[in-house]
């Protein structure tokens, strides 16, 4: 019976949120296609990394997969710069490398001379002109290998640009110059060092970049998989992206027997109990006894410059501890190949997060959230980024303030333009005029935010410092050696009381901050996998991964489960369309036209396209859509399915990259391969969770619907002015009686 009321609730849930599915990307025409045809742009730049020959290995990164910002690298005046960095891994023997620049300046530098100098680790590389003719110009400079280095590498881009115009104006428009970020790219060649290291080295050898952990299999014992197992992966997976903090390797399950013939290339974590392990782990697994929870690293049987983790146990609790000490952070792993830990010696509760939320009603020291004293010297622009993180149901009422305290100092010699442009999530909120041509030391400077400017999630907070300095006539040359602006650690930021209150569907805040599966709430929530294959749970362990490494949780106070139970908790349901089939009721499956709008390609305009689907077929697409649990209030239902188990594993790994994910809004999102295929849709039906006073409810329905809220006071003014004439007619009549 009870299985029946969770069919039923879950089949309410997709047959609601299904009448409203988006317009689906459809499957290319064919399979040898080039480009996707449903893509609104065709540049889809991603990390290549391709086996060569006598063992060694390409990587081509394209500088557009290495910014954050999107579109060409513009560089504006005089002086204009850029640093792009790219990380690599110490396993990564570096052979050779060379970089490959497409770039353009502006015409009006013909004559000129423009350059660009490329520096990378604080070191000259080379020196190219500028191109000043209609088409680009591409450059290849070669990388003397030794200046690589293992961890980031910075790739610095200087413009030495000049335009005359009477005088030499540094800011003048057509100074620029123009980096194609597709068609520029960095390329490694290299081989990989045989795995050496210890548990202790975890931190340094489980690493993002060329050479690092590009795909992890994880080995679960074998036959079918259940609730341990799920848990056990998803655990592993969080493990392995909070170490690479911000990007995830391509998740897959193995077992024993297709071990050499799948894991090659792979970088392995097997978990398990000694018997299950016999044939991968260490000898001295075998003397393992009773509660007792094992550790290991190796190198992968499969591919020795590859390693292998081992946690282990004979017990369920023994490899649960095993698991939770490889992912907790801060745990103290020995200098050894492997280590024995009683149940005394384990992690217990939950983990720490690596990223820490603030707290309404407290105040924070700049020191205490990562910006240490920075000063700018002899620059007329800089920048100081002050970054942190709010909870996703936190809701600043509306007659607050966020509050800004600033402990800061500037030079002698600047003019009325100097200025400081304060600026929240990028958009202009207050200015500080720099007044005093002494220059000032000024502590304590106080200043109000309207909490309105901040968001659930990461929020950041730009000191745009402007300096300026007076020009003793036509074309005389500056000194801007004086000009010094310092902040100081000691400013605070102090926030106001708030509510817990969030609205939902909201795939952004699913994005942003992982809400409701962050792992850091008081809200339980449940990961449901729609059926045992291992497909499915490959791709429980990459949203499982993804959703850790945003702020760096790991899931163990989460239920896991199989099927499509509801219990009472938010829910996020994994499994191909196959698995759900049968809880979907029949008048769900209907074809038509939905007509969906994008903005894309060069000039950022607007297009209407109408494609047909079928959410009987979802052919090469993703579909991640949430709803509202009919028999849970104020619970969240999130669905990610594909037509296919092979399909949901691929359209997973897609969605997890920061190009896709980066798109999610509304309450459904579907999407291929290309992230210009991403489709989203607005919820048809929100629901709220938490509470609000009364008065910031009514302050949220006014804004919502004004006209309904001035109808609203306008039906209480009548009503009042109605009671007061009777009231004014029947003193009038007892006045007549008398």
């Amino acid at each position: 019976m009870m299985s029946a009321l969770r069919q039923t609730a879950l089949a309410a849930v997709l047959a609601a949120s299904l009448f409203a599915t988006p317009a689906v990307a459809q499957q290319a025409p064919s399979e040898d296609a080039v480009y996707d045809v449903y893509a609104r742009f065709r540049d889809d730049p991603q990390i290549a990394i391709e086996r060569l020959e006598n063992g060694l290995w390409r990587a081509r990164l394209p500088l557009a997969a290495l910014r954050s910002k999107q579109g060409a690298i513009r560089l504006y005046g005089a002086k204009a710069t850029e640093d792009v960095s790219f990380a690599i891994a110490p396993q990564a023997n570096v052979q050779s490398a060379r970089l490959i620049l497409r770039h353009v300046s502006g015409r009006a530098q013909e004559g000129s001379k423009p350059q660009l100098r490329l520096g990378l680790n604080g070191r000259f590389i080379a020196q190219v002109d500028g191109v000043t003719e209609r088409a680009a110009a591409v450059n290849e400079i070669v990388i003397d290998p030794s200046i690589l280095m293992s961890g980031f590498n910075k790739l610095r881009i200087d413009a030495v640009q000049r335009y005359t115009y009477v005088c030499q104006d540094p800011d003048a428009a057509e100074l620029w110059t123009d980096i194609d970020t597709s068609r520029s790219y960095v390329e490694i060649i290299y081989a990989r060092h045989p795995f050496a290291g210890s548990l202790a080295d975890l931190g340094a050898l489980v690493t993002a970049g060329v050479g690092g952990v590009d795909q992890l299999g994880i080995l679960v014992g074998d036959g079918e998989m259940n609730e341990d197992t799920l848990r056990w992966g998803t655990i592993a997976s969080q493990a392995v992206a909070n170490r690479l903090a911000y990007r995830l390797p391509s998740i897959s399950r193995v077992t024993a027997a297709t071990l050499s013939a799948n894991a090659g290339g792979a970088d392995l974590i097997a978990i398990g109990t000694p018997d299950q392990l016999a044939g991968l782990a260490p000898a001295g697994l075998a003397n393992l006894k009773g509660d007792d929870s094992w550790l290991s690293v190796s190198r992968s049987p499969a591919d020795p410059s590859h390693f292998l983790i081992v946690a282990a146990g004979r017990t369920p609790a023994a490899i649960d501890g095993a698991v939770r000490a490889l992912a907790a952070a801060n745990f103290p792993l020995s200098d050894t190949s492997s280590v024995m830990l009683s149940p005394s010696e384990l992690p217990l509760g939950a983990l720490v997060a690596k990223k820490r939320q603030l707290r309404a009603g407290a105040k924070y020291a700049f020191r205490d959230l990562g910006l240490a004293e920075t000063s700018l010297l002899g620059e007329e622009r800089g920048e100081i980024d002050l970054d942190f993180e709010l909870p996703a149901d936190m809701r600043f009422r509306s007659k607050s303030e966020v509050v800004l305290e600033l402990d800061f100092a500037y030079g002698a010699g600047l003019d009325d333009n100097s200025v400081v442009n304060i600026l929240v999530n990028n958009e202009f909120q207050r200015a500080i005029r720099l007044t005093n041509p002494a220059g000032e030391v000024t502590p304590g400077y106080k200043l109000s935010l309207s909490p309105d400017a901040f968001r659930p999630g990461h929020n950041k907070v730009a000191f745009e410092v402007e300096l300026s300095t007076e020009t003793q006539g036509e074309c005389a040359a500056r000194s801007m050696r004086h000009l010094a602006f310092v902040m100081k650690d000691t400013s605070t930021i102090t926030l106001p009381d708030a509510d817990r209150y969030v609205e939902l569907p909201n795939l952004a805040l699913l994005s942003e901050s992982g809400f409701p599966y962050a792992g850091i709430g008081e809200e339980p929530f449940a990961i449901q996998a729609g059926d045992r294959s291992d497909d499915t749970a490959a791709a429980v362990w990459t949203l499982g991964a993804k959703l850790g490494q945003i702020n760096g949780t790991v899931f163990t106070e989460a239920e896991f489960g199989f099927g499509l139970g509801l219990d009472g908790m938010h829910t996020l349901v994994v499994g191909p369309r196959t698995a759900l089939d049968g809880f979907l009721p029949a008048e769900v499956r209907l074809s038509g036209q939905v007509t969906a709008t994008a903005t894309g390609g060069k000039d950022g305009r607007e297009s209407t396209f109408t494609q047909n689907y079928k959410t009987t077929d979802l052919g090469d697409n993703g579909l991640l859509i949430e709803g509202r649990s009919p028999q849970h209030a104020g619970r969240l239902v999130t669905v990610v399915t594909a037509e296919s188990g092979s399909q949901l594993v691929a359209s997973t790994r897609s969605l997890v990259q920061p190009s896709h994910w980066s798109q999610l809004k509304g309450g459904a999102a579907v999407w291929r391969e290309n992230a210009a295929t991403v489709v989203t849709q607005a919820p048809t039906e929100i629901f709220k969770i938490g509470q609000v006073r009364p008065g910031e409810m009514a302050r949220m329905k006014s804004g919502r619907s004004p006209w309904r809220w001035i109808l609203t006071i306008g039906a209480i003014l009548f009503v009042l002015a109605s009671a007061l004439a009777l009231i004014a007619r029947y003193m009038r009549d007892r006045m007549n009686e008398k």
